[in-house]
């Protein structure tokens, strides 16, 4: 076989490779599922110690994985006026075989993106954007060798960035409807929908052990609020009182708008420990600066039994919930 037909057979099965990476990456709809998926399969395209996906923050820097003689890692990078993957947004690099001269000759310097020092520097390197959408980034493999990479290499490395775009656009994309579908649109909590999974997840984890406590929320007399001060102020109010549950998260807890002026928190700790949290959260709620009188929450708290289903576990708080409506109510009469 002569070598223009041993070219066009390497090429062919090369070319079969790039189709089969495609459809890996396409099954994976999760943006950190899709990342880590595409490391694993460059190797199919290229004999390469090095590869590094580089996607722009909204700040302007990069979130950097890069895989190393099978060491991932995971960096962020601050913005540079000019550095490698600036240049190959703009045009200006693609392909250097000798990194340090090119270096050298355009006075750059170089952020080494892993934390292995022991490891050996980039000698040869390559770089695509990928641009989609929302999505902007660069596609990078790097060799420990000079003159590792030739223009064929750097043909099949610009093709599968434009499949890696489209699969991270889909990702996006995906990512952002379920989001969506899962959050309130006014305070950005997690809506009454992902109430309801989280909750059934939490209760799998108390038949493990695991202690939850539910704390189910509403505001008292909010509909005054909205009659007296009109619905914009009332929803600036649900905002600033969604913003300080969130504080909840810190700990693991998870914090959720059921509607109108209820809200529950999945805690993961026993009640006791539970209460002290939803207690300074309160003193905190009190010391607030608010566009109206100091609202004033009203909690009913309960922890979980294996036994519980979620509609029982929920009643048991929101009874203890109205049972503090009322005590209040009582006092203010």
């Amino acid at each position: 076989m002569n070598d223009h037909a041993t070219d066009s057979h390497r090429q062919i099965a090369r070319y079969r490779s790039l189709i089969q990476v495609t459809a890996v990456l396409s099954r994976h709809v999760r943006t950190d599922e899709l990342l880590r998926a595409m490391h694993a399969q460059v190797r199919v395209l290229f004999d390469t110690p090095v590869t590094l996906l580089a996607l722009r923050t909204p700040q302007g820097g990069w979130h950097c994985l890069t895989l190393e003689s099978n060491n991932l890692s995971e960096q962020f990078i601050g913005l540079r006026p000019d550095g490698l993957l600036e240049r190959v947004l703009e045009g200006r690099l693609r392909l250097e075989n000798d990194l340090p001269a090119y270096l050298e000759r355009e006075r750059l310097g170089v952020v080494r993106v892993h934390h292995r020092s022991d490891l050996p520097s980039t000698l040869s390197w390559m770089g695509v954007p990928l641009q989609a959408g929302a999505v902007t980034g660069v596609l990078s493999v790097q060799s420990y060798a000079l003159n590792a990479f030739t223009p064929e290499d750097l043909e099949f490395l610009e093709l599968l960035g434009v499949h890696l775009s489209i699969a991270l656009e889909n990702a996006t994309l995906h990512e952002r409807v379920e989001r969506e579908a899962h959050t309130d649109p006014l305070t950005g909590l997690w809506n009454r929908r992902r109430f309801t999974e989280r909750s059934e997840a939490a209760l799998l984890g108390v038949r493990r052990g695991e202690p939850h406590t539910l704390a189910v929320m509403d505001l008292q007399d909010f509909k005054r609020v909205n009659d007296e001060f009109g619905h914009d102020v009332g929803d600036q109010v649900l905002v600033q009182v969604g913003q300080m549950l969130d504080r909840l998260t810190l700990n693991g807890g998870h914090v959720f708008r059921l509607g109108g002026d209820e809200f529950a928190a999945l805690l993961p700790s026993r009640e006791a420990e539970a209460l002290r949290g939803v207690q300074d959260l309160l003193d905190e709620l009190r010391d607030q600066v608010w566009a109206v009188p100091t609202p004033r929450l009203n909690v009913g708290l309960a922890p979980a039994y294996p036994e519980d289903s979620v509609s029982e576990w929920v009643s048991r708080a929101d009874a203890r919930m109205y049972s503090a409506k009322r005590q209040r109510q009582q006092l203010m009469e």
